[in-house]
């Protein structure tokens, strides 16, 4: 994607590999503290009793399961522009920056100056100048350095892995916003259905009160029922926009194009729930974009232990100079010197042991903090699974339902125009109607909601160029 700082995911092989060339350039000893070990935990072998199938990539499009040429625009766009996208991209820079400079082994500065000098009274002028470079060279004999770059470069991974959490919640957002304007839609047909329904039920009442078979008090019930469904009507009509300018303003916008197409009647969305793989709890560890930044942040809490713990040991630098001087067109015999440095710490030791103390804290708090990640990872797998399967059954009795309280309702507008039944029997046939045709939507927009919440739940880096 274009709103990827670096690239892809090669340039940050690269980077990898240049990182791990400064760590052998620096380091002449052995490095202070332990290496980081990718933590593990105990996990099941199904999120729940049944198989869960092949493994779960974390690259997976699954909105395109919708077989919905909006969302597919919406969500692309989005994924390029949205605001927050683009913001916590702006912080992988930042992390960057940090590890361009992290634990560096050479420091100095050049420094050229020239003065002229005019005695006058005809005198020439004298000029002078001179040349000074001074570096310093730290040798990372404990891994000072090298803990520090190690730690810089998992504060980077975790801004990639904070990246793909502000991406997944964008398309989690934006989807889930599209279903609900759908189903805003279907509620707007149904009251344009039942409103239909109402007025043939008024006009019939009116005609049976011609052949003193209906009262005014029926009339006056069936009139209030055509007006109440009216004046709910424009409050459906405001959430459909509100929803509508949601989705906009996700995509990071003011504008979208082909936003008439919103306006087109269109079915709720219905995925194809049989090509999701959950996989198994494990896959999660790769794919869950929080657990992977839970992660990193550890492995930055053991590289900044490894740096405290190399504190305790002495510190190696070697210091070179090195002076030209310029007299008029002279250059002048030349001087330097090499200094090596051995700083032995000594009267702060006890400082240098807290500062352990407090590092072995923070390596604590984040091993605790990507356990509590993995726990809450699989509890929202297993329960989106769960509400997703139930949903799906809930919607395929509620669509017979909408059938025969259709059937219900033909029947009792017919034996009430006969009048064999009373005007009550056919009001609580179109509540009846009205309300199962109300679950069913509901039903069907929940029904995609556990679709996108399981997916996210599974979670994925699909957003990367």
């Amino acid at each position: 994607m274009s709103s990827h700082p670096s690239g892809n995911r090669d340039l940050r092989m690269n980077r990898r590999n240049t990182v791990m060339g400064l760590v052998a350039f620096s380091t002449v000893g052995c490095a202070a503290g332990d290496d980081f070990v990718p933590p593990t935990m105990d996990m099941s072998d199904s999120f729940l009793k049944k198989g869960s199938g092949p493994a779960r990539t974390n690259d997976a499009k699954w909105w395109l399961a919708f077989n919905d040429p909006i969302i597919n625009q919406v969500v692309e766009l989005g994924l390029q522009q949205n605001l927050d996208v683009r913001r916590i991209a702006a912080r992988i820079e930042q992390s960057q920056g940090i590890l361009d400079g992290a634990g560096f082994p050479i420091s100095g500065n050049a420094r050229v100056a020239e003065s002229k000098i005019n005695s006058g009274g005809g005198d020439p002028t004298t000029q002078t100048g001179f040349v000074r470079a001074e570096a310093t060279w730290k040798i990372d004999l404990f891994g000072r350095l090298r803990r520090e770059r190690e730690a810089a470069f998992a504060r980077l991974e975790a801004a990639y892995a904070d990246l793909d959490i502000w991406r997944l919640l964008f398309v989690d957002e934006v989807v889930s916003a599209y279903i609900d304007l759908r189903y805003t839609q279907e509620l707007l047909r149904i009251q344009m259905r039942v409103l239909e329904s109402r007025e043939e039920t008024l006009e019939a009442t009116i005609k049976l009160s011609g052949e003193g078979k209906a009262t005014d008090l029926e009339i006056a019930q069936a009139r209030s029922l055509v007006l109440t469904t009216r004046a709910n009507i424009p409050e459906t009509r405001v959430l459909f926009i509100r929803m509508m300018n949601r989705i906009i303003a996700l995509v990071g916008a003011t504008e979208i194009p082909g936003r008439e197409k919103f306006d087109a009647r269109a079915p709720q969305p219905v995925a194809k729930t049989h090509v999701v793989s959950t996989g198994v709890p494990a896959d999660l560890l790769r794919n869950r974009p929080d657990i992977v930044r839970a992660e990193q942040r550890l492995a930055e809490a053991v590289g900044l232990l490894g740096v405290a713990e190399a504190d305790l040991y002495p510190n190696l630098v070697l210091t070179g100079n090195v002076n030209l001087n310029v007299s008029g067109s002279e250059i002048l015999p030349g001087a330097g010197f090499l200094r090596l440095g051995f700083d032995v710490p000594l009267f702060d030791l006890p400082v240098r042991k807290a500062k352990i103390e407090t590092a072995k804290g923070l390596v604590n708090e984040r091993q605790a903090e990507w356990e509590k990640e993995v726990v809450l990872a699989v509890e929202e797998v297993r329960n989106a699974m769960f509400a997703l399967d139930q949903h799906q059954k809930a919607s395929r009795a509620a669509k017979e339902a909408v059938g025969a309280s259709n059937k219900v309702l033909e029947i009792a507008r017919k034996r009430f125009a006969d009048g064999s039944v009373s005007f009550l029997q056919v009001l609580d046939a179109e509540r009846s109607f009205l309300s199962t045709e109300n679950a069913y939507a509901l039903d069907v927009r929940n029904q995609a909601i556990d679709f996108v919440d399981l997916n996210v739940a599974l979670g994925g880096s699909f957003g990367r160029g």
